[in-house]
């Protein structure tokens, strides 16, 4: 097994432990985690969400849940270079690492933007700030979507 395959590995183990996390402990019946929603949140559902969210949701949300979505950004970020570098050449494999770059600082900002708000709490959030947070989650999805869709060549590589 190659290095490449242990942190793919990793990686997936990580993200379905995040999906558990957000499902399982975050879920409520306003929706779940701000990080899953993959086409973004207005004032009215970030209002909904930390209405409903109960103390020890907010504390875990911005403890374990955090600290764990802070570590897998980065083994994504690494596992996907190593993946992306060796297939493609020149400027398609600079824009290709360019966007790994954008996903990881997208994620780090929307995290901390997202914080912010569960700290502010539903009545204390601006349109402005729950604006921000949400463009940050569609940037980090989309640009994780191209990063995936730029493996799609591995699928025909032949195994050396």
């Amino acid at each position: 097994m190659t290095l490449r395959s242990i942190l793919a590995a990793c990686s997936l183990a990580f993200f379905l432990l995040l999906v558990q996390f957000s499902v399982g402990w975050l879920g409520t019946e306003a929706g779940g985690a701000f990080d899953g929603r993959v086409l973004g949140y207005g004032l009215t559902d970030a209002r909904a969400y930390l209405g409903v969210l109960k103390a020890e949701q907010t504390a875990f949300y911005l403890g374990a849940f955090r600290f764990a979505d802070t570590l897998f950004p980065a083994l994504l970020a690494v596992t996907l270079v190593l993946w992306l570098r060796p297939l493609w050449r020149g400027a398609f494999r600079l824009a290709v690492l360019v966007l790994v770059a954008i996903y990881l600082g997208a994620d780090y900002t929307e995290n901390a933007l997202v914080a912010r708000l569960l700290e502010q709490g539903p009545e204390m959030i601006t349109e402005r700030a729950v604006t921000t947070a949400s463009l940050f989650t569609l940037v980090k999805w989309g640009a994780l979507a191209i990063c995936l869709l730029a493996l799609i060549p591995l699928a025909w590589r032949r195994p050396a």
